[in-house]
């Protein structure tokens, strides 16, 4: 008997190492691939859908990072909208409506997606357990992120490289919401002047202040 459990003990060590080795190897890959540029650019399509796979909303826009917390992220189409982080705050600009919202940064850079273009994969894995499902040793890798939480907005995220570079993003809500932006275009560690993660209130747009406490 004492034999029985001693083997059942190794074999469950063998198990934990392995699953704690594959983890390991995971957010070592993934750190890799997103601590080759300081800069990021691309164009991107979004397709959002409901549970039942129905299409609930499309835009296509361009997006800009520069780590460690800037980004400007302009939809064009169909309804145009500009999201900037300047570091202090998140601009949030809804033409149509002439509304600008604004809210300390600290409040909206800790999302799944912004740490992921910012490379944080540190704080990433605070909240995902990382795997790789795909492309251990080849230039395509499909990474997946399920919550350590059970309160976390997503079910799962889930992440494409192909020869280096990020070519899309999916993420899952808890309502049963899916979120896939293919990018296109990429570029890594373009020249981005500073002056593209300034905003400047338009004339006549209202300002909203979000949790400014």
């Amino acid at each position: 008997m004492k034999n029985l459990i001693k083997r059942c003990v190794f074999v469950a060590s063998l198990v934990l190492g392995s699953v704690s080795a594959q983890a390991e190897l995971a957010d070592a890959e993934l750190k890799a691939l997103l601590d080759t540029y300081s800069t990021f650019s691309a164009d991107f399509s979004q397709i959002a859908t409901a549970d039942q796979g129905r299409r609930v909303q499309e835009n296509r826009g361009k997006l800009a990072v520069a780590k460690p917390n800037l980004f400007r992220w302009e939809s064009s189409e169909p309804f145009p909208q500009e999201i900037i982080g300047d570091g202090d705050y998140i601009w949030v600009y809804d033409p149509d409506l002439e509304q600008v919202t604004r809210k300390p940064a600290q409040n909206g850079t800790s999302s799944a997606p912004a740490l992921i273009l910012n490379g944080r994969v540190e704080e990433l894995r605070e909240q995902f357990h990382i795997a790789l499902l795909s492309g251990e040793n080849s230039s395509a890798k499909l990474f997946e992120l399920i919550p350590v939480d059970e309160q976390n907005t997503f079910n799962r995220i889930r992440l494409f490289f192909e020869s280096g570079m990020i070519s899309e993003l999916m993420l899952e809500d808890t309502l049963g919401q899916r979120t896939t932006i293919v990018f296109e275009n990429q570029k890594l560690n373009p020249d981005l002047k500073p002056d593209l993660f300034q905003f400047v209130l338009p004339e006549g747009a209202d300002l909203i202040l979000d949790s400014e406490v």
